[in-house]
């Protein structure tokens, strides 16, 4: 049987105010967490920090419209075609207030998976050609249907229909595009991590922190890919899937937060040791001088031969970490038994 479009329509605020509680919870933390980190100064930091403060402002303007839609809706204007007479009605504000929310939460999610992309494979401008074409043109499809919407008779419904099956695929294509190419660099860099001979000495290493990545981004995908099929169908299931997108890219991004820090606590105060990350994962600026050193690593010595690597295992956390490179013997490390080494 048919979902009917007014249980639809309700359920689908139900289901976003549970999820949004879900993202209240994980925001705070992950907001307290960032600031305890922006000592360190980095303007990526500051990016996600922003980025992350603007997605919550905007899913909590989001809640509230939902509610007064529902209230308007279903208790004070009933209309006797039903509540869905009132939700589709484009020429309200609270109906376009809603659509707008939605497709700016979307462009500030696909936004940041842009930029962390963009940081990680070392700021390189060509990994984000293609998922910044794709973005334009999802903001472009949105523009026009916002303008068909507040101009009826400008545009046919088929037609409007036609463009409203393009803002999905756009948005799926560049969610798999960017996530595939962090997750590709990742493991890249743990396979010759691996080779070069750095041993791992804690649970939290490169495919950890790719995995969590991608468990987190599977989210949004599926979402995404449950709206591609359901829109061909005319399903008003899509409703409920299509509400729940905005906590859902909230939750992704502090969720990646919070699954990293507590991950990398247990490794720090475990006795498994500390984690070894790659100072690329983020950027390492010199803060005296405001340049950017995460072409290099920072690196001292031990008297036992280990090497201290200062990284960044987010964008926001800066730890020292020990790993044992099996490094072979050089000229000045092999000495006559009896002798010392003399002091640098």
């Amino acid at each position: 049987m048919a979902l009917s479009p007014d249980i639809a329509i309700a359920v689908s605020v139900w289901v976003e105010a549970v999820l949004y509680g879900i993202y209240a919870c994980l925001f705070f933390e992950a907001f307290y967490i960032m600031l305890k980190k922006q000592s360190s100064g980095m303007m990526s930091a500051k990016v996600f920090l922003g980025g992350t403060f603007a997605m919550f402002l905007v899913a909590t303007g989001d809640l509230v419209v939902n509610l007064y839609r529902f209230l308007r809706g279903f208790v004070q204007h009933i209309d006797p075609l039903g509540p869905e007479s009132y939700f589709f009605d484009f020429t309200r504000w609270d109906n376009l207030a809603h659509n707008a929310m939605l497709c700016i939460m979307t462009w500030l999610g696909d936004a940041l998976v842009i930029y962390r992309c963009y940081v990680i494979w070392g700021r390189k401008l060509w990994v984000t050609v293609i998922p910044i074409i794709l973005l334009l043109l999802s903001i472009s499809s949105n523009a026009a249907l916002f303008f068909w919407y507040t101009h009826p008779g400008v545009e046919s419904p088929s037609g409007i229909a036609h463009w409203l099956g393009t803002v999905y695929p756009f948005a799926f294509a560049q969610n798999t595009i960017t996530t595939g190419m962090i997750a590709f660099k990742i493991w890249r860099q743990h396979r010759r991590s691996r080779d070069s001979g750095v041993v791992n000495v804690s649970h939290l290493n490169l495919l950890a922190i790719m995995r969590i990545i991608i468990e987190s981004a599977m989210i949004y995908t599926l979402q995404l890919l449950i709206l591609i099929v359901l829109f061909p169908l005319e399903e008003f299931g899509q409703l409920i899937i299509q509400n729940t997108v905005i906590p859902s890219i909230g939750i992704i991004f502090v969720l990646i937060a919070v699954r990293v820090h507590f991950s990398n606590s247990r490794t720090i105060f475990g006795p498994s040791g500390l984690p070894s990350i790659h100072p690329w994962f983020s950027e390492i600026p010199d803060i005296a001088t405001g340049e950017d050193n995460n072409t290099q690593d920072e690196q001292n010595t031990n008297s036992d031969g280990s090497v201290v690597l200062e990284i960044l295992p987010t964008d926001s956390m800066r730890e020292k970490v020990e790993v044992r490179l099996k490094l072979p013997p050089t000229q000045s490390s092999v000495r006559p038994r009896g002798q010392t080494a003399s002091a640098p």
